[in-house]
């Protein structure tokens, strides 16, 4: 390939990219919780909050109406569910700390950090020369107590070494490093970082009607919140009409399973918050947007990975699409499950079986014949086969919701966990597998995560599947959603019917739509899409503002649409002010409306909140570069590769920046580094391998390309660029046999079948 052609693909690599990356949902970390850098906030006892505050217009008058009035104030005429409720996790959420409710020894030293109880209660000194922070509540209670202490102007933090209450005989009774290994200040994982913040990341979860009370200019909160703990108003809703007069103002009493996944969801699922004011009332997809079954949160068959609640996962499971309930398990006041062991599973699961759940098969599962283990033993439980669980926290073991059935043979192919050699330690996943069929025989039916697994691959086959799986209703809703959202690295015809078929009363497949839609044309992207920012849903309007916004330019008329949403956009994004996160996505609109100035005063505003924010010094350095100040913009990718050497977005920025200076023999070493950071992103490896064609080395980019194609077969931009790269070094035939594979992925590319004719025609060499 000769320098001119490297030069324009790499000016190429460099401004295809969205000119800021998109960080379009904030990370929900609720049990772990986050970073408020340079905050500060008031915690404000129950009751003296604006009532109200921040309610929802589709919250009804009766419930706008009533007020809060605490737990004590059910009690007379639900004496069974509040003595149920009392005592529960829900209950002990959030306690002010005093000798009843503080569960650790203060009086303690573990790891430099000293735990105190004196005359004045309980304070913690982080090290010998910080000031001992004052202990204002207790976080949880089994099977670990954190405690939340008052930092800087009455910021609150959550502090991250926790007292393990479990027995001693179970390795409890003792203090633990919740995030292993020194954090150092300015770290969102140090006791005063992002990932401690309780005003930003846990009060919601943790008390009833909380107001996070963000003042920006300030950099401060005021937090609130109407009762201490989640009590029976969290559920039901406001209860002050209903106690005064209970016929005329009923309450809901969430009978049905949608109104249960509706006020469960909100703390149950990994999702990000959008605004405050959800009540029973209210819907879950007006406040919160949730996550989908993506990498990094789940494995590709959709089991539990990373710290992601029940929501994602029951919504994958038979029992959701058979209409079974959380208190079907569950009590609902108490938190317990219904019946000890098996029971609980057997009260359907039988010979008998369950009038209510009219196709479930009859038969004996609590028995050997049935788990071919012995009576009574770990292998015998229900839940050991068919509700693995994964511990967080470093103690707290949680067990997955999608109630599948154990397939040993996708552990093999795909990596995922097998439930059986969980056990079973000195077995392969192939005995495994074996041993099943053996049992219910050797047909396995196929499964979302082979589709999956393609996807993201990129292999192309995989775009018509995935249409398939969103098309098709026996899949569960959470398997289609994340199949449509997928769909947005293809562009072919089966895209724009996935998208059509989601224009339903789903609201989870409209949120996931305009996620589908990222490469269809501008045109039909906003044909598509464009109606979603009308929706009745707060997070499907979100998800169709950022994902239109790239596209803004595209049509005078465009941009005027989207201008208009602004105001509203940002009015929303107000609440969550004080995320790094928020501001940069404040900045892509602000950028991608024409508001350049802005968006660079609203990324600095993001890196004065948290000057660690890697992020933000990458789009900095973006609009640095689009406005032709390259001296600045290498100074941020510097600053970014400081925080986080070992960032690959950070590498393989500075490494275009180096290209762009023509330092190609420099670049080459970070493009390189990027690519190995992460070899699953085949963009880096394809910069690489074009800096290295730059650099004078045509044989290190045939090599570099030829291994990408091993890992990514189907990709179109590297197929090509290996055909070109042969061609310009003037081996015909071997560039033909990459575009003849390029064509049969797009078979219909007029371009193409001429480059064709035009490598046919030249002599073999």
């Amino acid at each position: 390939m000769s320098e001119t052609t490297t030069s324009r693909l790499l000016r190429a690599q460099c401004f295809s990219r969205h000119l800021l990356r998109w960080l379009v949902l904030i990370p929900a970390l609720l049990a772990g919780c986050t970073d408020t850098a340079d905050s500060a906030a008031t915690l404000q006892p129950p009751g003296e909050s604006a009532a109200g505050a921040g309610s929802e217009s589709s919250t009804s008058a009766t419930a706008e109406a009533a007020t809060y009035i605490g737990s004590t104030a059910c009690a007379d005429c639900h004496a069974r569910e509040h003595a149920a409720w009392s005592g529960s996790h829900h209950d002990l959420a959030l306690q002010i700390s005093t000798p009843e409710t503080v569960l650790a020894p203060f009086d303690d030293e573990f790891n430099g950090v000293h735990f105190i109880q004196d005359a004045d209660g309980y304070t913690i000194r982080p090290a010998v020369d910080e000031p001992p922070l004052p202990v204002r509540f207790t976080f949880g209670v089994e099977p670990l107590q954190q405690y939340v202490v008052e930092a800087a102007d009455g910021r609150l933090q959550t502090f991250p070494t926790p007292w393990d209450s479990r027995p001693e005989s179970a390795g409890g009774q003792r203090w633990y490093e919740l995030y292993p290994g020194a954090s150092p200040p300015g770290d969102p994982m140090h006791w005063n970082g992002r990932a401690n913040s309780w005003n930003a990341q846990c009060a919601d979860c943790h008390s009833t009607a909380v107001q996070k009370n963000y003042d920006p200019e300030a950099r401060a909160y005021s937090t609130s919140f109407e009762v201490e703990d989640v009590g029976c108003e969290a559920c039901h809703g406001a209860g002050s009409l209903h106690a005064a007069t209970p016929q005329a103002y009923p309450l809901s009493g969430l009978d049905r399973q949608d109104e249960q996944i509706n006020v469960c969801a909100p703390c149950h699922s990994r999702r990000s918050q959008l605004a405050e004011g959800f009540t029973p009332a209210t819907d879950f997809f007006d406040h919160y947007a949730p996550s989908l079954l993506r990498a990094g949160l789940y494995h590709v068959d959709g089991q539990i990975l990373d710290e992601v609640y029940e929501y994602g996962s029951f919504l994958q499971s038979p029992m959701h699409r058979a209409g079974v309930q959380c208190s079907h398990c569950h009590e609902p006041h108490s938190g317990k499950l219904r019946f000890p062991g098996n029971a609980v599973c057997t009260q359907c699961h039988q010979s008998s079986g369950n009038e209510q759940f009219q196709t479930l098969t009859k038969k004996i599962y609590d028995d050997p014949s049935h788990h071919f283990h012995e009576t009574d033993s770990a292998g015998a439980r229900c839940v050991s086969c068919h509700m693995p669980a994964v511990t967080y926290m470093g103690v707290d073991e949680r067990r997955d919701h999608s109630f599948r059935r154990p397939r040993p043979d996708l552990a093999g192919t795909l990596g995922v966990p097998d439930v059986c050699t969980g056990c079973h330690e000195d077995r392969s996943p192939g005995w495994a597998a074996a041993e099943i069929s053996a049992r219910f025989g050797p047909t396995r039916a196929s499964h979302f995560a082979e589709t999956f697994a393609a996807a993201q691959r990129g292999e192309s086959q995989a775009g018509g599947e995935l249409a398939a799986l969103v098309a098709d209703t026996t899949q569960p809703i959470m398997v289609r959603a994340s199949a449509l959202g997928l769909l947005g690295r293809y562009s072919r015809g089966y895209v724009i019917d996935a998208i059509s078929l989601s224009r339903s009363t789903e609201p989870l497949l409209r949120f996931a739509a305009p996620q589908a839609a990222a490469s269809l044309s501008p045109r039909t992207r906003w044909r598509l899409i464009s109606p979603l920012l009308d929706d009745e849903l707060r997070a499907v309007r979100y998800q169709a503002f950022n994902n239109l916004l790239p596209i803004a330019g595209a049509d005078p008329a465009y941009a005027a649409r989207l201008r208009a949403y602004l105001p509203t956009f940002l009015s929303e994004q107000a609440f969550n002010r004080d995320f790094p996160e928020t501001l940069t996505n404040i900045a892509a609109a602000e950028v991608a409306l024409g508001d350049a100035a802005a968006a660079e005063a609203t990324l600095n505003e993001a890196l004065a909140l948290q000057p660690s924010w890697v992020p933000g010094w990458l789009n900095l350095a973006d609009l640095y570069r689009a406005s032709g100040r390259e001296a600045q913009a290498g100074g941020a990718y510097q600053a970014a590769l400081k925080i986080a050497p070992d960032s690959p977005e950070a590498s393989f920025g500075y490494g275009l920046w180096l290209t762009r200076q023509g330092r190609s023999a420099d670049s080459v070493d970070y493009l390189a580094r990027a690519a190995a950071l992460a070899p699953d992103t085949p963009t880096y490896g394809y910069a690489h391998a074009l800096a290295l064609s730059a650099a004078g080395n045509p044989e290190g980019t045939i090599e570099q390309l030829e291994a990408l194609l091993v890992r990514f077969p189907e990709n179109e931009e590297i197929l090509f660029a290996a055909a070109t790269t042969l061609r310009d070094q003037g081996r015909f035939q071997q560039a033909l046999v990459h575009l003849d594979r390029l064509l049969q992925l797009r078979p219909d590319d007029e371009q193409l079948r001429r480059f064709r004719q035009q490598l046919a025609q030249q002599p073999t060499r």
